[in-house]
């Protein structure tokens, strides 16, 4: 009965609306940490040595996080190494689930971006702590800590408080950021190898519908061959970012239809949006992802992005509001205060807004991981679901009905596709990416 509560859980909690992810992450760039404290923030954990010379219990007991005032939390926090040649480093917190952490699931997050912390995930969205404005830490009601033993990465390495030494550690595709995830997940198992037998997941939302099919692609080619197998048992993606050109063609119509584009904006919009596509066919891939930039971003373009200078926003996460909340922000802030880099144990290292990370990942924003999202549906039982949600205009029925009905393959009891239109009554959000989500069923 437990079990399957966790299997509603993660099929579950994955399906909603996701602020500042995929190519579109203008929010973690508002979201600055700062180095200017005063205090002792420790030193950086690196937790490699001991997993490498079996030191398994001290690694444990060095990495643990001293609980904040208040709370009573178990986690451990800390730096995994893997790339000695560069230095790269992974910084992970890690949280057993509070319910039965001997059996309950292990779950991976990965925020998106490319560049997006996965602080953000734990302190926004769906950890077990929440930041007020005055440093304050508060329970969330309902972690996902509960049930769910959280992984939280800052991937990839440049991201968070993740690390390299040398410009050649940056991944520049999703064959290295699946390499180095892996190396992550291996030592984190052999450091906490009373988890190593309990199911794993991989998760995440926007751009991480990149890092989630790559990494359990990963997985599943090399568990086979490896000693030490991953108990890889499916994957979770909330808006999933996963294959840009069955997903920029739409984006015209369905900001015509929420309101936020007049009928001559959206003929200029899907005419850079088809040339866009025209582009990545052509694999011209900075080509693609200039045109992309201009209109929505305005990461490397000079002035405000199309969307920005039509709408007024800079904020495209929620219809409601055209900037990003202050309380997003809260917590980095928080991790600028000494005592808290000392008990994660990062000490003076630098975060990261994801800038470099995202530099070197630009060709990469408009390739696809479809055929290895493909694979793994075809070997863990699990429904996709490609959903549009917009507030009701009346115009419902020119928005595109076309979702990545490619992706399907073997037999329908297998893989189950579902693309929808929905209306929303509420005009509470609205998303400029299909809601990808994979129930593990």
């Amino acid at each position: 009965m437990v079990r399957a509560k966790w299997k509603m859980v993660v099929s579950l909690i994955l399906f909603m609306v996701s602020p500042g992810d995929g190519l579109f992450h203008a929010v973690y760039r508002s979201i600055l940490v700062s180095q200017s404290f005063k205090g002792n923030a420790g030193q950086p954990l690196f937790l490699s040595p001991y997993i490498k010379n079996g030191k398994i219990k001290e690694g444990q007991r060095k990495s643990m996080v001293s609980p904040f005032p208040g709370m009573n939390d178990k986690s451990y926090a800390g730096y995994i190494t893997v790339n000695q040649t560069y230095n790269s480093n992974l910084f992970f917190w890690f949280f057993p689930a509070r319910m039965q952490p001997e059996d309950a699931p292990v779950v991976l997050w990965l925020q998106g971006g490319p560049g997006g912390s996965s602080m953000f995930g734990l302190f926004v969205e769906h950890g077990p702590y929440i930041i007020t404005s005055n440093m304050t830490v508060v329970a969330r009601d309902f972690p996902w800590t509960f049930t769910l033993s959280m992984l939280y990465i800052d991937n990839p390495v440049g991201t968070g408080f993740s690390f390299t030494d040398h410009f050649q550690g940056y991944a520049t595709s999703e064959d290295d950021v699946a390499q180095d995830l892996y190396s992550a997940l291996i030592q984190f198992f052999t450091l906490f190898p009373e988890y190593a037998k309990n199911d794993f997941y991989v998760t995440g939302e926007s751009y991480a519908g990149k890092y989630v099919p790559a990494l359990a692609h990963y997985i599943h080619s090399l568990n086979p061959v490896q000693k030490f197998k991953i108990r890889l048992k499916g994957i979770a993606i909330g808006d999933a970012y996963t294959d840009p050109e069955s997903i920029i063609g739409g984006y015209a119509a369905f900001l015509y239809e929420i309101g936020l584009l007049d009928e001559q904006q959206q003929k200029y919009f899907q005419k850079q949006c088809s040339k866009c596509v025209k582009y990545i066919k052509e694999q011209e891939w900075m080509k693609a992802f200039e045109i992309l930039d201009k209109l929505l971003d305005g990461d490397v373009t000079t002035g405000s992005s199309f969307f920005q200078n039509v709408t007024g926003c800079t904020n495209y996460y929620n219809i409601l509001q055209c900037t990003e909340p202050k309380e997003q922000s809260y917590f980095a802030k928080f991790l600028t205060l000494p005592q808290v880099r000392q008990a994660i144990h990062v000490g003076n290292q630098n975060f990261s807004d994801g800038a470099e990370v995202e530099k070197h990942l630009r060709e990469d924003t408009v390739k696809s991981v479809k055929p290895w999202l493909s694979e793994i549906m075809n070997y863990y039982k699990k429904r996709y679901e490609n959903v549009f949600s917009f507030p009701s205009s009346g115009r419902s029925s020119h928005l595109p009905k076309k979702c990545m009905g490619s992706i399907t393959k073997g037999s329908p009891d297998r893989v189950t596709l579902l693309c929808e239109i929905r209306a929303s009554a509420s005009r509470s959000y609205r998303w400029l990416q299909p809601s990808l989500h994979i129930a593990l069923e």
